[in-house]
């Protein structure tokens, strides 16, 4: 019998079974693909490789602005995939039965279902018996229910890397993180894209600021996109897929025509065949599996990490709980989920990253907060580099302690990194104050960020009090956009500091009452 069974191969699976191995664990990993086959790379690694194409094509385009001058590119999409192809099949080799054995991990192909509290039968034939199960199996795309779609045929993130050749259009059905990401890519890769969403804007998760900058940075790019887009039926054409909608601006009927669609829209969660209902689990591939604070379902054995929970569809997400879920399940502790200091990041170019609560958010629950803003127009690297657009904002306690952040701009992702850490262990804007940010880099927009919160302090502290009292010094805290002018390495009392003065960082207005 083992100590743990895990079921599902992918990258939450993988992480829990290693840590119960380094451990001493007996662990059983069954995954459903054939050997060799790692699905989940499918979609995380390639995708961000398409990003980072798509990205090389907009530099070269740009490449003039730097005086450089270069023939317009030309992507073979074919080798653009074969390079992805691989890429991924370096990282599978990692997770290669072999490698896993020799981790201590005893690998089973097949299809896993419970026939008893401490069993499985893999495929109706061989028994798998364990003291505690977790079920990491996640979740795939969901085309939508929409009358003639199955004859017209779509693409999703999982199938779209059949493709041969750049689509000459292109409609994407979604407008959440992985139809942004993919209606840039494609875009830039060269084709006419439009996006279709029935929401009311896109990345609707987002702080709405961020959602309109990212909708005009797009629609700028090219993309066309159709918001409170109710699509009624899809038609084929010809070689045209074309799709018959309700503009929701207008009221009226409107109908676009492209070469292929791609649905980003849904995904549903990977629990049929598994027979939950033998062991007392509640779950269904609309709202995944139910599980409680220490990710353990209604069956005190049987755990659940990853997209099969349907919360946090992210691969760092999943990795969080299966470490929670060791804890709980082989360490035998009781550890719960936390998701409150949860980052995540759609990697648009430039990036948007978020962590905790939004401004919106600090004003719905009325708490006390400061709202810090940084353009990245007064960063000096952004200047250097021509990558301007976007800002960060971050919401604080009058106290200096992060409550949330959100960036759009150039390495948002590793930007927010530093706020996570902060969060997580315990520190405020006062603490990251004190770090040295190497100059020129994005940490300027932390150490800005800093000395706003900085400023808010001086307005109050004895100190401010004592420089006005002894030197009739008076601290003037007007913020300009939350962004400081002072010359980076300008001496204190120089002009440059006189005249950073006359515009010194302060919190923006908004704060809670």
């Amino acid at each position: 019998m083992y100590d743990l069974v895990v079921i599902g191969g992918g990258s939450g699976g993988l992480h829990l079974a290693t840590l119960a191995a380094r451990v001493g664990a007996k662990v059983a990993l069954i995954d459903k693909r054939p050997p060799g086959e790692k699905g989940w790379l499918a979609a995380v690694v390639p995708s961000k490789g398409l990003v980072q194409a798509a990205r090389l094509v907009r530099q070269i385009r740009g490449a003039s602005e730097f005086g450089i001058h270069v023939e317009p590119p030309r992507v073979d999409l074919a080798s653009v995939l074969n390079r992805l192809h691989r890429v991924s099949e370096a990282f599978a080799a990692d997770h290669s039965d072999e490698a896993l054995a020799a981790r201590g991990i005893d690998v089973f192909h097949g299809t896993a279902a419970f026939e008893a509290y401490d069993t499985v039968l893999l495929d109706g034939t061989k028994r798998v018996e364990g003291q505690r199960f977790v079920i990491a199996t996640g979740s795939r795309p969901a085309p939508p229910k929409i009358p003639g779609l199955g004859e017209a045929g779509c693409l999703d993130d999982a199938s779209l890397w059949s493709l041969t050749q750049v689509p000459e259009s292109l409609t994407v059905i979604g407008a959440g993180p992985i139809g942004m990401e993919f209606a840039q890519v494609f875009a830039r890769l060269g084709s006419k894209v439009t996006v279709l969403t029935d929401e009311d804007r896109v990345l609707p998760r987002e702080d709405p600021e961020i959602s309109g900058h990212v909708a005009c940075m797009l629609t700028g790019e090219g993309i066309t996109i159709k918001r409170r887009a109710l699509i009624e039926n899809i038609e084929k054409r010809g070689d045209q897929k074309v799709c018959i909608y309700n503009d929701g601006d207008t009221g009226e009927r409107a109908e676009v025509s492209s070469a292929e669609i791609l649905c980003a829209s849904a995904h549903l969660a990977n629990v049929e065949h598994l027979n939950l209902e033998a062991v007392g689990v509640h779950a269904d591939p609309e709202h995944g599996i139910e599980v409680n604070e220490l990710l353990q379902t209604h069956a005190v054995r049987v755990f659940a990490i990853g997209d099969v929970l349907k919360r946090n569809q992210y691969t760092h997400a999943a990795e969080a709980e299966a470490e929670v879920a060791f804890q709980n399940a082989v360490l035998r502790r009781r550890r719960k989920m936390d998701y409150t200091n949860l980052p995540w990041a759609t990697f648009l170019d430039p990036e948007v990253a978020t962590v905790g609560i939004s401004e919106a958010q600090a004003k719905a629950d009325d708490l006390e907060h400061h709202l810090f803003r940084v353009n990245y127009a007064d960063i000096d690297r952004a200047r250097i580099e021509g990558r301007t657009e976007g800002f960060t904002k971050v919401v604080a306690s009058p106290s200096g302690k992060i409550l949330g952040a959100t960036i759009l701009g150039m390495q948002a992702s590793l930007i927010l990194q530093q706020l996570v850490l902060a969060m997580d262990a315990g520190l405020g804007l006062g603490d990251l104050a004190e770090t040295t940010q190497i100059y020129p880099t994005y940490g300027q927009v932390i150490r800005e960020l800093a000395g706003q919160f900085q400023t808010t302090r001086l307005e109050r502290c004895f100190m401010a009090t004592a420089l006005r009292y002894f030197y009739g010094f008076r601290p003037r805290t007007d913020a300009v956009d939350g962004a400081s002018s002072r010359t980076p390495g300008a001496p204190i009392g120089s002009d440059d500091d006189a005249s950073a003065a006359s515009h010194s960082t302060g919190p923006a207005h908004g704060h809670g009452h």
